[in-house]
């Protein structure tokens, strides 16, 4: 099998390395949620739960039957100030047809005041919430989770997001999903279920996996749409330009990011996608995944970066102990990135790389399956591996 070995290109945020001889997309979701991160789920449904709302209300699956609804899991310990409340009380203004939850594992006490500074209605806000978080995967907070009025987690998004650009995002959900099943806007939201007297809770129903189990599902789904829709990711790089200050990246509430760049490097990146083609979806390649995780999870426990394993394995090497690639063979390893459009920023971006090889892995159309681990890293918190190749056969 021929290969023709590609220079390695290093960076301490983000390493990229290639070898040269039925895909996860989000494009059923509006732009706008596109643009903001939201990421497509499939095969999620939400379980059963049961929640007190701080009116003492219950919010449970008869307060949702029919309607699109919006999840916002949220915790003071991440937004003191209830900036993700005041979004929600500013989306109700804007579509009062609008079912608009915020779960939050914190006690009442806590949270009331927060609550009532933001303006937000008790009654669509319940504290101790953890079954009812868990009915829609477990995810941290913040997280937004969009579920269909069938029931089915549709689309979610971890992390903060813009306020500005989060009502028209979840504006263009709402009314995607009201289209879709035939339904003009609703004005009114359904009454709240009176509190049972028991006050029990409904088991969580096994078919809601983890939303933390699906980030190398979030990071496909994200690479798919920068691969197959080029322009509308330049619009995503035009947004995260906003936060660059001269060589420091500074997003409200996160911690600040030391660039190599700054803009001239998003420049280059947004340049370059305006004139990108589409390129082909990603598959999943369960065995490109297995190889992934082993060099994830081997540096996460070593806090080594690159692409050599402590145990001398190549890249290569890793993808055969599971079977045999086809045609073409990369690897993309970022560092440090907190949600899936956070990594593919990072990698399209190539900040500091001269020869912005993670951005061609990214966009190499020879590149038909991938595989993906996120895990923790002693350094940099984060590393997310990425196998790329034209093809593999498992063993």
């Amino acid at each position: 099998m021929a290969m023709q070995k590609r220079a390695l290109a290093a960076a301490a945020m983000v390493i990229a390395l290639s070898l040269a001889p039925g895909a996860a997309s989000g494009q059923g979701l509006p732009d706008a949620a596109l643009r903001l991160g939201f990421a497509k789920a499939t095969g999620k449904r939400i379980g059963a739960f049961s929640a007190s709302s701080l009116a003492g209300t219950t919010l449970d699956g008869n307060s949702i039957a029919g309607e699109p609804a919006l999840f916002h899991v949220w915790s003071a310990l991440t937004d003191p100030t209830g900036e993700a409340l005041a979004l929600i009380a500013a989306l109700r203004r804007a579509a009062p047809g609008a079912l608009i939850i915020a779960l939050s594992p914190d006690k009442a006490q806590r949270i009331e005041g927060i609550v009532a500074r933001a303006g937000l209605d008790a009654s669509l806000v319940a504290a101790e919430a953890r079954t009812a978080i868990l009915a829609l995967g477990g995810p941290p907070p913040p997280s937004w989770i969009f579920v269909s009025p069938a029931g089915e987690i549709a689309a979610y998004r971890l992390g903060r997001i813009d306020p500005d650009a989060g009502l028209v995002a979840i504006e263009a959900l709402f009314e995607a999903y009201r289209l879709s099943v035939g339904k003009e806007p609703s004005r009114e939201r359904p009454p709240a279920s009176v509190k049972p007297e028991s006050g029990s809770i409904d088991p969580v129903s096994p078919s809601a996996p983890p939303i933390a189990q699906s980030m190398e599902e979030a990071i496909i789904q994200e690479l798919n749409l920068a691969r197959t829709r080029p322009s509308l990711y330049a619009d995503v790089l035009r947004e995260y330009r906003k936060f660059i200050r001269g060589n420091y990246l500074e997003r409200p509430g996160e911690t600040t990011v030391v660039l190599n760049e700054g803009v001239k490097a998003v420049d280059e990146a947004i340049a370059y996608l305006e004139r990108q083609e589409p390129v082909p979806p990603l598959a999943l390649s369960p065995g490109l995944s297995k190889a992934a995780s082993d060099h994830a999870r081997d540096q996460g426990k070593t806090g080594q970066t690159g692409h050599t394993g402590s145990d001398r394995s190549t890249m290569s090497q890793r993808a055969e102990r599971y079977g045999s690639w086809i045609k073409t063979l990369g690897e993309n390893i970022a560092y440090g990135a907190e949600t899936a459009r956070d990594v593919v920023i990072q990698l399209i971006v190539d900040d500091g790389v001269a020869s912005r090889g993670h951005r061609t892995n990214v966009f190499n159309p020879a590149f038909l399956v991938v595989g993906v681990s996120f895990g923790k890293h002693p350094k940099y918190r984060t590393i997310c591996v990425q196998d790329f190749a034209g093809g593999f056969e498992p063993r």
